[in-house]
């Protein structure tokens, strides 16, 4: 649990530091993808009329009006959008210095009074000197707000005749992010120990008196995130389309732009003309404009389509939470692929959720909870990755010596087999003994002794390994090895038999080393044996070996010990038989039980490898097995006959004795089976 705990706080540690320097480089970019997958159609109670470059293009080809125009056309445009019913107009254009024409500020100035709903900019900026003249637009009371923004200074203001005729005003100033894009207003300004409210919320209070400021999610500086729309989904006029309206109108005429259009709508008039230098870029749109920026704005405030900015310490204990969950999570799936496939979902699940949460209008910064998350899943992976490695260093340098290389590529691949515990398994399992070792033992000195023992291991070993074969202990001149563990190999029988004759050729090879060294020559005896086993890592956590039990390894045993008794060099149980009768050409030898057992079992004599079948033996093996087939049914003297006739061969010579005897001693209840009674 304390390991747990030092995981956890480590990786969050990490996760807060990149984390808070990731997200100020790239969760703006993030948070722009949120909104292009979550926008929708604007809603259609804003409508935009715009000063593009085709309206002005069209009063100077037609009119010869040149930029910028007389104030008396706003003042037709105003009129006509009061004539067609709309609940509000907006005009985003600070007229702070008077017009051209003579007389055409008070043409406007009348009509923005006489239609009792028209709302102009302010714009407040730095300097020395305040402004007079905008107290009235101030709110009755002020938000409470811990980091208001305050602006000491003039105030842009719209002319007085103009400001004096408008239903509101409010700030029209917008601050974009360091990328130079608008995604959220500050929809408050403290000037002069007043509060104003931004353009979009003062024509959201007169337009929704219903509108409570307390309903309204605002950060502490007073701003709110933009849900934007889909861009160009407001729907717009071009302005001289509502001027022409208006003449129309006057002249009796049909109107370009139909009244029902404009009725109960708020309509935003702003320049979308590149030379008015009014762009505005935002995530839905680059070449966006400012008057777009406050229906935007005014929109979200009348639909209450707000962005709720999740506070930044609940964000970060989320963080921790799902770092600690993934930390206790991930650990317990064993396979490496699971907890990768786990990881990945958990990921994408947090990406999905973290986008639904945006749809719900909750917004979380996505990258410190990507981050921890692929930081937890990778530590994890690292930590196996590590655990991994140690094994196979283990198992490499623990079973190297023990087995072929290919083979222990093969079990580092899945070293989970070689875990304490044990399974159980069809293995075939080879001993291989000495005869007469102990006595050269003692006639040498230790040091001759030893070397002469690690010449033949060494040499046995290596026929072993190249079969495949796990060489599991020696004991004294002893050798244990099984096939069939930790890998399943459905030639085990064959290989392990295929080792034992190749191991007695390499005998050969090395007594001639001996008598030329002058030491006497040596004899190998082996047993193989397959059958159902319980093989894994045996012992203690501090002390195991790999190894298998059972009685199968025991017969194994027996069977190595009862070559003498038939002079022979490798015997075999009969599963053993039976799974490499493919490949090996094998002599039955006999129905025994050995010492420990009361079960028969039937013995083979391992003759050759199918492919390097000598010449002569194969001649001796059907009357031997006439002769055992005469032994088994009790004809004891004609058996004995076949057998006498087999003179070079030790295991018929040995059964002619054998039928000797019970020929002076007969059996009751013959069942053809030979009873050993010591190993």
């Amino acid at each position: 649990m304390k390991r747990f705990g030092l995981s956890t706080a480590l990786i969050f540690a990490v996760t807060f530091f990149l984390g808070s320097l990731l997200s100020r480089l790239y969760e703006s970019k993030i948070y722009d993808q949120k909104i292009l997958l979550s926008a929708s159609a604007a809603p259609g109670d804003v409508v935009l009329a715009k000063i593009d470059q085709g309206s002005i293009d069209f009063y100077s080809r037609e009119f010869n009006i040149s930029w910028p125009w007389p104030r008396s056309l706003y003042a037709r445009a105003v009129d006509y959008l009061v004539a067609a019913g709309a609940r509000a107009v907006a005009i985003d254009l600070v007229l702070s210095e008077p017009g051209l024409y003579d007389g055409e500020d008070e043409r406007l100035a009348a009509s923005i009074e006489s239609s009792g709903r028209v709302f102009l900019p302010l714009v407040f900026r730095k300097g020395e000197d305040a402004s007079e003249g905008v107290e009235r637009f101030a709110l009755p009371s002020a938000p409470q707000l811990k980091r208001l923004p305050v602006r000491q200074g003039p105030v842009l203001l719209p002319l007085p005749s103009l400001r004096a005729a408008a239903r509101g005003a409010g700030n029209a100033q917008a601050d974009p992010d360091r990328d130079h894009v608008y995604r959220r207003i500050r929809h408050f300004v403290g000037h002069g120990g007043r509060v104003y409210p931004s353009l979009a919320l003062a024509m959201a209070l007169y337009a929704e008196p219903q509108l409570k400021l307390d309903d309204v999610p605002f950060a502490a500086d007073g701003g709110l995130n933009l849900r934007f729309y889909r861009k160009e989904s407001f729907r717009t006029y071009a302005i001289s389309e509502l001027i022409q309206s208006q003449v129309r109108r006057e002249a009796g005429e049909e109107p370009v732009v139909a009244p029902a259009g404009l009725r109960d709508r708020i309509v935003v008039i702003g320049a979308t003309a590149t030379g008015l230098l009014d762009n505005r870029a935002t995530p839905v749109n680059a070449g966006g404009s400012g008057f777009e920026l406050h229906a935007t704005a005014l929109a979200n405030l009348l639909q209450r389509d707000f962005i709720r900015v999740i506070d930044p310490r609940l964000q970060w204990l989320l963080v921790l939470l799902a770092i600690a969950l993934l930390n206790l999570f991930l650990p317990r799936i064993q396979a490496l692929t699971w907890q990768l496939a786990a990881a990945l979902a958990i990921i994408l699940l947090a990406l999905a959720g973290n986008f639904i949460l945006f749809r719900a209008g909750f917004d979380m910064d996505f990258i410190p909870l990507f981050l921890g998350l692929v930081i937890c899943s990778g530590t994890d992976a690292y930590i196996r990755y590590q655990r991994v490695r140690r094994e196979k260093k283990f198992i490499e340098g623990a079973f190297k010596g023990y087995m072929s290389d290919s083979l222990l590529a093969e079990i580092k691949k899945n070293p989970g087999g070689l875990r304490l515990g044990g399974e159980k398994k069809r293995v075939t399992v080879f001993f291989s003994d000495l005869a007469g070792f102990t006595s050269l033992s003692e006639k040498l000195p230790p040091e001759e002794v030893v070397r002469i023992l690690n010449t033949y291991l060494e040499r046995m070993t290596a026929v072993i390994m190249e079969e495949d074969g796990f060489v599991n202990k020696f004991e004294g001149d002893a050798i244990m090895a099984f096939w069939g563990a930790p890998l399943a190999d459905e030639r085990q029988a064959a290989r392990a038999m295929r080792a034992a004759l190749r191991c007695q050729e390499k005998l050969l090879a090395l007594n001639d080393e001996f008598a030329a060294a002058g030491l006497p020559r040596l004899g190998m005896r082996v047993g193989v044996n397959s059958g159902e086993v319980i093989v894994g890592n045996i012992g203690s956590r501090r002390r195991f070996e790999y190894t298998v039990i059972g009685d199968a390894v025991n017969l194994a045993s027996r069977l190595e010990g009862i070559n003498k008794q038939y002079g022979t060099r490798v015997i075999c149980g009969t599963l053993a038989a039976q799974m490499a009768a493919g490949e090996m050409i094998l002599r039955r030898l006999d129905r025994v039980r050995v010492k420990g057992k009361q079960v028969p079992e039937e013995i083979f004599e391992v003759v050759a490898a199918k492919e390097n079948a000598p010449s002569s033996r194969p001649g001796q093996l059907e009357p031997f097995e006439k002769g055992l087939q005469l032994y088994f049914k009790g004809d004891f003297a004609s058996a004995m006959d076949v057998f006498l006739a087999l003179a070079d061969d030790a295991p018929a010579q040995v059964f002619a004795k054998r039928c000797c005897w019970l020929l002076d001693n007969p059996p009751q209840d013959w069942d053809g089976c030979w009873t050993f009674t010591e190993k």
